[in-house]
């Protein structure tokens, strides 16, 4: 399975410390040798997961590739709605 990033979640991650981008980074390569992580599939979203790790949130979406990081965020920011 290969992971791909968005444009703006390359950014989202650049701009994070380089502590919390490793942890990231760790953790999607666990996710891509299926290894236990904490995955949930977000509510009234197709093919839409989210993966925790710490306080941080990494927004997934299938594609026929492989799979798409399209957010990267911290969790206050992270499920903010607009109405």
């Amino acid at each position: 399975m290969e992971i791909i990033f968005s444009n703006n979640s390359k950014k989202q991650l650049k701009k994070l410390n380089i502590r919390i981008q490793n942890k990231i980074v760790t953790t999607l390569g666990k996710f891509q040798n299926n290894q236990p992580v904490d995955i949930i599939k977000m509510k009234n979203k197709n093919n839409e997961f989210r993966i925790r790790t710490g306080n941080y949130r990494i927004q997934l979406q299938k594609v026929k590739e492989g799979v798409l990081v399209t957010k990267i965020g911290k969790r206050e920011n992270f499920y903010f709605i607009f109405f």
